[in-house]
């Protein structure tokens, strides 16, 4: 409801009802953030096996890499066996397509090309 509306003036009020504020879930939404991140951290190992493999050869040197390494690279080829990094390997041969496509007489690591129509 408004006070002043014939005046022009814009005036809030509150409702003559007192309520209660709402309750708010707060377990609900860490719930839903846990299980996204658990789902796509699933997701990203079942289909990104040589990614991990390429990690773990560039960790730095020491235990931890010696001990990843030949599980990485275990799983990394399950995984390319399975044909489960299809989308992933198809998706990296359009870019690399696309990353080396050249205009008009442009060479490799020029700025742009050298011959304007």
């Amino acid at each position: 409801m408004t006070l002043g509306a014939e005046r022009g003036e814009i005036a809030e009020i509150g409702s003559p009802v007192v309520l209660p504020p709402a309750a708010v879930d707060r377990r609900r939404p860490w719930r839903w953030t846990t299980t996204s991140i658990v789902v796509a951290a699933l997701l990203l190992a079942l289909v990104q096996g040589p990614a991990m493999a390429d990690w773990a050869d560039d960790l730095p040197p020491g235990p931890v890499a010696a001990a990843l390494q030949p599980h990485a690279h275990a799983w990394a080829d399950l995984t390319t066996r399975a044909h489960l990094d299809a989308p992933a390997a198809w998706l990296r041969q359009h870019w690399k397509a696309a990353q080396g496509a050249r205009f008009g007489a442009e060479e490799p690591g020029e700025a742009g090309a050298t011959a304007a129509p």
